[in-house]
């Protein structure tokens, strides 16, 4: 049974952009292509939720982060560095089906998938409001990140 996840709200969080070798990094990008460096970061946390009084809670609130750190080089001088902390609230229906594995695949692989657009939106605008091209970041496949964490975290474990 796969759980039922809505969005509840979505936000910036924490956003950066420093451009510190401006000007002078758009002449040397007219020579020399940047090199951008992505990292990817998802996490989840529980949020308190208090149920009608005389009811049990059968809906649990999560907020997932959506964490993207950018780096832009060019010629071992930084062009840009953009950092964001894009979140979600979710809710996610309990029932006794469901399983923990179920609710942690939902949180780290669909959420993020439904923040994604959203954040690589705000990535594009932000580096083209700097005097870049707009950034449009690669589609990001959230299942094979979590089943590769998933692989790391076992052999860490033997």
């Amino acid at each position: 049974m796969q759980p039922k996840i809505r969005v509840r709200g979505q936000y910036i969080k924490d956003l950066s952009f420093e451009n510190p070798n401006a000007p002078k990094v758009f002449l040397m990008m007219s020579k020399t292509p940047p090199e951008i460096n992505i990292s990817v970061n998802v996490s989840s946390a529980a949020l308190p939720v208090k149920p009608p009084e005389g009811e049990q809670a059968s809906v649990a609130l999560y907020e997932v982060a959506l964490q993207i750190n950018i780096e832009s080089v060019v010629e071992k001088l930084p062009a840009f560095i953009c950092e964001i902390k894009y979140c979600g609230v979710f809710s996610i229906e309990e029932n006794e089906e469901l399983e923990q594995e179920q609710v942690k695949r939902a949180l780290l692989i669909n959420a993020p998938s439904i923040l994604f657009p959203f954040v690589r939106e705000v990535i594009a605008k932000v580096t083209s409001s700097a005097g870049f091209p707009p950034l449009m970041l690669e589609v990001i496949d959230f299942s094979a990140m979590y089943e590769k964490q998933l692989a790391e975290n076992a052999d860490g474990e033997k």
